[in-house]
Protein backbone atom coordinates (compact mmCIF):
# COMPACT_ATOMS: atom_id res chain seq x y z
CA UNK A 1 0.00 0.00 0.00
CA UNK A 2 3.27 1.74 1.06
CA UNK A 3 4.49 2.16 -2.96
CA UNK A 4 1.61 2.20 -4.26
CA UNK A 5 0.32 5.67 -2.23
CA UNK A 6 4.39 7.11 -2.90
CA UNK A 7 3.89 6.33 -6.49
CA UNK A 8 0.72 7.64 -7.03
CA UNK A 9 1.76 10.92 -5.01
CA UNK A 10 4.66 11.21 -7.45
CA UNK A 11 2.08 11.15 -10.88
CA UNK A 12 -0.45 13.37 -9.28
CA UNK A 13 2.22 16.08 -8.24
CA UNK A 14 3.98 16.16 -11.04
CA UNK A 15 0.28 16.30 -13.33
CA UNK A 16 -1.07 18.70 -10.79
CA UNK A 17 2.55 21.27 -11.35
CA UNK A 18 1.70 21.00 -14.92
CA UNK A 19 -1.53 21.96 -15.41
CA UNK A 20 -1.08 25.01 -12.83
CA UNK A 21 1.93 25.96 -14.83
CA UNK A 22 -0.40 25.83 -17.73
CA UNK A 23 -3.51 27.37 -16.70
CA UNK A 24 -5.47 24.54 -16.82
CA UNK A 25 -5.94 23.00 -13.24
CA UNK A 26 -9.85 23.62 -13.31
CA UNK A 27 -10.07 22.46 -16.81
CA UNK A 28 -7.77 19.41 -15.97
CA UNK A 29 -9.40 18.65 -12.46
CA UNK A 30 -12.96 19.01 -14.75
CA UNK A 31 -11.21 16.01 -16.86
CA UNK A 32 -10.19 14.03 -13.67
CA UNK A 33 -13.67 14.24 -12.31
CA UNK A 34 -15.12 12.55 -16.00
CA UNK A 35 -12.29 10.12 -15.61
CA UNK A 36 -13.61 9.36 -12.43
CA UNK A 37 -17.22 8.66 -12.82
CA UNK A 38 -16.71 7.27 -16.17
CA UNK A 39 -14.65 4.22 -14.16
CA UNK A 40 -16.97 4.00 -11.67
CA UNK A 41 -19.71 3.73 -13.54
CA UNK A 42 -18.06 1.00 -15.95
CA UNK A 43 -16.53 -1.66 -14.68
CA UNK A 44 -16.21 -2.82 -18.39
CA UNK A 45 -13.55 0.05 -18.77
CA UNK A 46 -12.33 -0.38 -15.60
CA UNK A 47 -11.37 -4.21 -15.74
CA UNK A 48 -9.58 -3.66 -19.22
CA UNK A 49 -7.30 -0.74 -17.51
CA UNK A 50 -6.26 -2.85 -14.79
CA UNK A 51 -5.89 -5.87 -16.50
CA UNK A 52 -2.07 -6.68 -16.90
CA UNK A 53 -2.33 -8.90 -19.84
CA UNK A 54 -3.70 -6.40 -22.12
CA UNK A 55 -1.08 -4.03 -24.12
CA UNK A 56 -0.62 -0.40 -22.79
CA UNK A 57 -1.05 0.74 -25.97
CA UNK A 58 -4.41 -1.03 -26.71
CA UNK A 59 -6.03 0.78 -23.34
CA UNK A 60 -4.63 4.05 -24.46
CA UNK A 61 -6.70 4.11 -27.86
CA UNK A 62 -9.35 2.68 -26.22
CA UNK A 63 -8.98 5.99 -23.71
CA UNK A 64 -8.20 8.14 -26.34
CA UNK A 65 -11.49 6.89 -28.34
CA UNK A 66 -13.97 7.56 -25.38
CA UNK A 67 -12.66 11.05 -24.16
CA UNK A 68 -11.16 12.56 -27.03
CA UNK A 69 -12.56 15.61 -27.84
CA UNK A 70 -14.17 15.76 -23.82
CA UNK A 71 -10.68 16.61 -22.22
CA UNK A 72 -7.57 18.39 -22.48
CA UNK A 73 -5.05 17.10 -24.88
CA UNK A 74 -2.60 17.78 -21.28
CA UNK A 75 -5.03 15.13 -19.55
CA UNK A 76 -4.85 12.78 -22.80
CA UNK A 77 -1.09 13.17 -22.94
CA UNK A 78 -1.00 12.21 -19.14
CA UNK A 79 -2.98 9.31 -19.76
CA UNK A 80 -0.46 8.37 -22.58
CA UNK A 81 2.46 8.42 -19.80
CA UNK A 82 0.84 6.60 -17.35
CA UNK A 83 -0.28 3.72 -19.97
CA UNK A 84 3.32 3.72 -21.31
CA UNK A 85 4.91 3.73 -18.18
CA UNK A 86 2.82 0.63 -17.24
CA UNK A 87 1.10 2.90 -14.32
CA UNK A 88 -2.40 2.28 -15.42
CA UNK A 89 -2.84 -0.02 -11.81
CA UNK A 90 -2.27 3.35 -10.21
CA UNK A 91 -4.70 5.21 -11.82
CA UNK A 92 -7.20 5.95 -9.57
CA UNK A 93 -5.01 6.90 -6.43
CA UNK A 94 -3.78 9.12 -8.76
CA UNK A 95 -6.51 10.65 -9.58
CA UNK A 96 -7.33 11.33 -6.00
CA UNK A 97 -4.13 12.50 -4.51
CA UNK A 98 -4.47 14.81 -7.83
CA UNK A 99 -7.74 16.28 -6.28
CA UNK A 100 -6.24 16.27 -2.25
CA UNK A 101 -2.93 18.29 -3.78
CA UNK A 102 -5.83 20.52 -5.63
CA UNK A 103 -8.34 21.31 -3.03
CA UNK A 104 -4.76 22.06 -0.81
CA UNK A 105 -3.73 24.70 -3.27
CA UNK A 106 -7.64 25.96 -3.22
CA UNK A 107 -7.89 25.90 0.79
CA UNK A 108 -10.84 23.40 0.49
CA UNK A 109 -11.20 21.28 2.93
CA UNK A 110 -13.06 17.78 2.20
CA UNK A 111 -15.26 16.61 5.05
CA UNK A 112 -17.62 13.36 5.83
CA UNK A 113 -20.63 13.44 7.26
CA UNK A 114 -22.23 10.40 8.24
CA UNK A 115 -25.68 9.87 9.73
CA UNK A 116 -28.15 7.48 10.53
CA UNK A 117 -31.00 8.67 7.66
CA UNK A 118 -30.55 11.19 4.59
CA UNK A 119 -30.37 14.60 5.87
CA UNK A 120 -32.72 17.02 4.11
CA UNK A 121 -31.09 19.73 1.83
CA UNK A 122 -31.80 22.56 4.25
CA UNK A 123 -30.10 20.11 7.05
CA UNK A 124 -27.45 19.75 4.96
CA UNK A 125 -26.76 23.44 4.02
CA UNK A 126 -27.10 24.39 7.36
CA UNK A 127 -24.40 22.09 8.74
CA UNK A 128 -22.26 22.94 5.86
CA UNK A 129 -22.75 26.50 6.58
CA UNK A 130 -22.34 26.18 10.74
CA UNK A 131 -18.92 23.79 9.62
CA UNK A 132 -17.15 26.42 7.24
CA UNK A 133 -17.85 29.30 9.81
CA UNK A 134 -16.42 26.93 12.46
CA UNK A 135 -13.24 25.69 10.34
CA UNK A 136 -12.98 29.62 8.36
CA UNK A 137 -12.35 26.70 5.48
CA UNK A 138 -14.47 26.48 1.81
CA UNK A 139 -15.66 22.52 2.39
CA UNK A 140 -16.56 19.60 0.16
CA UNK A 141 -18.87 17.77 1.89
CA UNK A 142 -19.49 14.10 1.49
CA UNK A 143 -22.82 12.73 3.29
CA UNK A 144 -23.09 9.05 3.74
CA UNK A 145 -25.93 7.17 5.27
CA UNK A 146 -25.07 4.46 8.25
CA UNK A 147 -28.13 3.43 10.19
CA UNK A 148 -25.82 1.73 12.87
CA UNK A 149 -25.44 5.12 14.35
CA UNK A 150 -28.75 4.95 15.37
CA UNK A 151 -29.04 8.96 15.18
CA UNK A 152 -27.04 11.67 15.55
CA UNK A 153 -23.53 12.09 13.30
CA UNK A 154 -20.11 11.26 13.03
CA UNK A 155 -17.95 14.47 11.23
CA UNK A 156 -14.82 13.57 9.69
CA UNK A 157 -12.64 16.68 9.06
CA UNK A 158 -9.01 16.29 8.20
CA UNK A 159 -7.69 14.24 11.17
CA UNK A 160 -10.40 15.37 13.49
CA UNK A 161 -13.24 13.43 14.18
CA UNK A 162 -16.53 14.36 16.01
CA UNK A 163 -18.67 11.85 17.05
CA UNK A 164 -22.04 12.93 18.40
CA UNK A 165 -23.30 9.58 17.02
CA UNK A 166 -26.38 8.08 19.37
CA UNK A 167 -24.43 4.86 19.01
CA UNK A 168 -21.36 5.70 20.73
CA UNK A 169 -23.42 7.71 23.46
CA UNK A 170 -25.06 4.44 24.07
CA UNK A 171 -22.26 2.40 24.01
CA UNK A 172 -20.39 5.44 26.41
CA UNK A 173 -23.09 4.91 29.01
CA UNK A 174 -23.13 0.97 28.71
CA UNK A 175 -18.80 1.18 29.47
CA UNK A 176 -19.79 3.66 32.32
CA UNK A 177 -22.44 1.39 34.17
CA UNK A 178 -20.27 -1.42 33.84
CA UNK A 179 -17.56 0.08 35.06
CA UNK A 180 -19.33 0.91 38.35
CA UNK A 181 -21.05 -2.35 38.70
CA UNK A 182 -24.72 -1.57 37.52
CA UNK A 183 -24.90 -4.40 34.71
CA UNK A 184 -23.54 -6.99 36.50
Amino acid sequence: MKKRQTVARRYAEAFFALALEQGLLEQVANDLELLRKTLEENRDLTLLVENQRIPAHRKYQVMGKIFAGRVENLTLNFLGVIFAKRREYYLKQIVAEFFQKADRHQGIMEVEIRTAVELSPETARSLETRLARSTGNKLRLKFRVQPELLGGALIRMGDKVIDGSVATKLKRLQQKLSSQGALS
